[in-house]
């Protein structure tokens, strides 16, 4: 492995991420198999670098490179590196669920039922160009008239009773 310049270790670290964000994983693939041969794979770049590696083969399809990559990741000698490569292989080993297909919910498709009106209204020889609407409603008016405005002394002895307790955590206090 030859030693490059750390930069262009890292835009082809970054190149490779950018790839993968971008959902172009084969190309992410190449930037960091590149980088992954450029950088010591001991140190933590190279950790780094492996790991999102693991994680661009499982997303181009290649699931037996991704695992044998993340088992040779668990002996990193960087703890962070060994924690994400044992969570990853995990992720990777685990059996595939199996869903009955009669588990889902089944939406009908719709959009025939537009046509069939459209081929009805042609043949009544009658074409609507404007969909049916509900009249707005009528605003609401109040009569004030009608509104009881009766005092029924609650807001003074909500008051009152505030006073009094106010009043007594002050006299409690001294």
């Amino acid at each position: 492995m030859a030693e490059e310049p750390l930069d262009t270790i890292h835009s082809l670290y970054q190149a490779g991420q950018f790839a993968f964000e971008q959902g172009r994983y084969r190309e992410s693939v190449q930037y960091l198999e590149q980088a992954r041969q450029a950088v010591e794979p001991n140190s933590r770049l190279g950790g780094e670098i492996q790991i999102w590696l693991v994680t661009a083969y499982e997303a181009s399809g290649q699931k037996p490179e991704a695992i044998a990559l993340c088992k040779q990741l668990i002996r990193h000698p960087t703890l962070e590196t060994r924690q994400q490569a044992r969570r990853l292989c995990e992720v990777l080993e685990a059996p595939k669920l199996y869903i009955d297909p009669e588990g889902f919910v089944k939406i009908p498709d719709l959009n025939h039922l537009d046509e069939k009106e459209d081929s009805r209204s042609q043949t009544k020889g009658v074409t609507s160009t404007q969909s049916v609407s509900k009249p707005p409603s009528p605003p609401v008016v109040i009569n004030f008239d009608e509104v009881k405005t009766q005092d029924n002394h609650f807001l003074w002895i909500a008051l009152i009773i505030m006073l009094l307790v106010s009043g007594g955590f002050l006299w409690l206090s001294y």
